[in-house]
């Protein structure tokens, strides 16, 4: 039987870009590219224009106690809310930008568990490393889970030369699921890594099954 979901065989001689522009740039950049790309009956397309947002590469890390079984989330406003007319504080996983060369991915995660939720990870374990939205946005993301005490975790959170406002609760996994479900929990990447805890849980306690980064 074949394998329909072997990725296709292409490479970056299968697009041919033709321009790019930046036609923004402050907190994130916008970029204009025309481009052409190899169809799937083995023609080339005709050119095709898109605006690119881009933010940079993201990490994003569930912090999970696994001798109490709890996760920890943070709350805060996000301003896409203002486009859909919704008061829109999220409950997401703690997450942040590589802002620089000199960290790595597991070094961020570190850093902004501290920062957003007061929560020193022990082992981190790669989940994937996706792209968030690839319609428009160029957004990779980092996605972790964590070992961590969450005894001590909580409160109010976050930088203030950064205008943060952060809430960190920690609640117990299944909580955390009957949230995704029920629609307290809005952020995809949030409901995908409990979900992923979820399927992983058993034979991560099992077997210690982390890589530690």
């Amino acid at each position: 039987m074949p394998k329909k979901l072997e990725p296709s065989k292409r490479t970056l001689e299968d697009v041919d870009v033709i321009s790019r522009e930046v036609v923004f740039k402050e907190w994130s950049t916008v970029e204009k590219a025309t481009f052409r790309h190899k169809r799937f009956d083995g023609t080339w397309s005709a050119p095709v224009t898109r605006e690119l947002h881009y933010v940079g590469e993201v990490v994003n890390v569930l912090a999970w106690d696994p001798s109490t079984d709890y996760v920890v989330l943070v709350e805060q406003y996000r301003p896409p809310g203002i486009v859909h007319n919704e008061a829109s504080w999220l409950f997401e996983c703690i997450a942040g930008l590589i802002d620089t060369d000199n960290e790595t991915p597991a070094d961020v995660a570190r850093r902004e568990a501290e920062e957003e939720a007061g929560c020193t990870l022990h082992d981190l374990q790669l989940i994937s490393h996706l792209y968030t939205s690839p319609g428009a946005w160029t957004e990779k993301s980092y996605l972790f889970l964590a070992q961590a005490d969450l005894s001590n975790v909580g409160g109010l959170h976050g930088l203030e030369h950064e205008q943060e406002d952060i809430r960190a609760v920690t609640v117990p996994h299944e909580e955390a699921m009957r949230a995704a479900n029920d629609g307290r929990i809005r952020d995809a990447k949030t409901i995908l890594m409990l979900q992923w805890l979820a399927l992983n849980k058993e034979k991560l306690l099992k077997t210690d099954g982390f890589k530690i980064l």
